[in-house]
């Protein structure tokens, strides 16, 4: 690949995504520890679980105005129609499972009977706690997480293998200085 003409996603693009992807690491793990925290201290650390999902939630929407109005950058012209689709389903299914796991936790929060503590306003819930609907919510939202921790997983492996197997710039892309 030649030093030149390495298109590369804008700058706040690039942030957002780094932004968000550090997020979701971070609350994945923080999720999983959240049943070893003792009672007395674990709703509020669920709250704050909860705050970080909404925050994820609208750097997505950003990220995603943001996308529409600065397409990606073209794929490397080595990359076949098929392997072209399979890149835009794999982001599409990255997208989607970013927006599923904080509506699903929010949403099972709500049905749980909880609200939201923003600290400097809360938003109470305006259901009574119902297992019927948080039950499977929560489900929801934990077999979304563990999706999306292994499509982080593959989507990484892929970069990489484009990085150094293929060695066909992909990874530039997300340079502020391209190649």
């Amino acid at each position: 690949m030649t030093q030149t003409s390495v298109e590369t996603y804008t700058k706040p693009q690039i942030g957002l995504h780094n932004l968000m992807a550090l997020l979701l690491i971070g609350l994945y793990l923080f999720g999983l520890s959240l049943d070893s925290f003792d009672k007395s201290v674990r709703g509020t650390y669920v709250n704050f679980h909860a705050l970080g999902g909404v925050l994820v939630f609208v750097l997505l929407v950003l990220r995603l105005a943001l996308r529409a109005k600065n397409p990606p950058p073209a794929l490397p012209a080595s990359m076949g129609p098929t392997f072209v689709k399979f890149a835009h389903l794999g982001h599409y299914a990255l997208y989607a499972l970013v927006a599923i796991i904080p509506l699903s936790g929010i949403s099972m929060r709500l049905f749980a009977g909880h609200g939201l503590d923003f600290y400097l306003f809360q938003i109470n819930s305006p259901f009574e706690a119902n297992k019927a609907i948080s039950g499977p919510l929560h489900e929801v939202h934990e077999v979304a997480a563990n999706l999306l921790a292994l499509l982080v997983v593959g989507h990484i492996l892929v970069a990489l293998y484009h990085q150094f197997v293929l060695r066909d710039g992909l990874l530039y892309r997300l340079s502020p200085r391209g190649k």
